[in-house]
């Protein structure tokens, strides 16, 4: 007899490309757990592919048939995405002790640096689109979806952060979420031009605060909150650059969510509904801080098998940990210092 949940929370999915797969293994422990259940989901990239096919197997068979639908779609991208650039010779090239980066997908980025993906990619053919539409029953989640979903996606000419919940469901949406500018064209939705949602909500957190009733959000980090040295290398610099890009945003969110929370409890703002479900709110972040430190920015192009379940095998084990130590501060107080973090 599966075990009654006793809490409710909020999960926002970071955004990280084939580092999704640690995303992936957190949500297969926390869904076979069975002690938590999911009132929303909000993502950005690869965390909005993992929330889209997480609630499309909860609404067509529970916490088994999500498993099911994560592992296939993780396990199909590995190992179709991986053929063309499987071959001996370009396998001969991969350091063995260190499978980070794919040599025939670095080559390809390194043509990124001096074309437009819609010069190397005039038709826009994106294999990715065929296998969401696939994992994701966008009409069933429509009808009866089992969480509220927030797909972060960012307009190409204002900026802005969209975000699509679940009336607005499409594989477009998830597609725009994921559109890299310099592997993809923007995706066009109702006449607006839309890029990845890492670039302005990476995960959002705020539609968890006021479009959400439970009480505790649970973040799943994929790029890292610090690292240890000041890049100096070339490649270096860029890994870090990147990872600002895609981390500013959420910085600043959290930064105005640790900002509200401390003038609250410290009775500096006039308490009304607003006051009260921030002071009620309670983040909790699951990372592997060695993990994103050590596997950095190109990396995330990388679908090898082996190196798609070694994030997995470590989102999972961390999930475990995480939950271990921390299911008795759910609904009670953050497991984390907000104000070192983020103020």
């Amino acid at each position: 007899m599966a075990l009654k949940p006793a809490n409710v929370i909020n999960l926002a999915l970071q955004g990280g490309g084939s580092h999704g797969a640690f995303t992936w293994g957190v949500l297969d422990y926390l869904l076979e757990d069975g002690r938590l259940e999911f009132e929303g989901v909000s993502g950005a990239s690869s965390g909005a592919m993992n929330a889209a096919i997480m609630a499309s197997g909860l609404a067509k068979g529970g916490n088994d048939a999500a498993r099911t639908a994560l592992r296939k779609f993780w396990e199909r991208l590995s190992s179709e995405f991986s053929d063309v650039f499987s071959t001996p010779f370009y396998t001969s090239l991969l350091d063995m002790f260190d499978q980070s980066e794919n040599q025939a997908v670095t080559n390809y980025l390194s043509l990124t640096d001096s074309f437009s993906p819609y010069q190397l990619n005039p038709l826009d053919m994106n294999p990715l689109r065929e296998l969401v539409a696939e994992s994701v029953d966008i009409e069933y989640l429509k009808r009866s979806c089992p969480v509220k979903l927030y797909i972060a996606a960012t307009n190409v000419k204002t900026g802005k952060l969209k975000i699509f919940e679940n009336a607005e469901l499409s594989i477009d949406a998830l597609m725009a979420s994921a559109c890299l500018p310099s592997l993809h064209h923007a995706v066009e939705i109702d006449g607006e031009s839309y890029w990845d949602g890492g670039y302005s909500g990476n995960p959002p957190v705020f539609p968890l605060i006021f479009s959400c009733q439970a009480q505790d959000i649970v973040i799943v980090m994929l790029h890292p909150l610090e690292i240890g040295e000041t890049p100096t290398t070339a490649e270096e610099i860029r890994n870090r650059a990147a990872e600002l890009s895609f981390n500013s945003a959420f910085l600043r969110e959290m930064r105005a969510i640790a900002m509200s929370k401390k003038m609250i409890e410290k009775n500096w703002l006039h308490s009304g509904k607003l006051e009260d479900r921030m002071h009620k709110i309670y983040i909790h972040l699951i990372e592997n801080q060695q993990l994103s430190t050590r596997y950095r920015s190109r990396s995330r192009y990388n679908t090898l098998p082996s190196f798609i379940d070694l994030f997995y095998r470590e989102g999972y084990n961390t999930a475990q940990a995480w939950l271990e130590n921390n299911l008795e501060n759910l609904g009670k107080q953050s497991s984390i210092d907000l104000e070192t973090l983020f103020l």
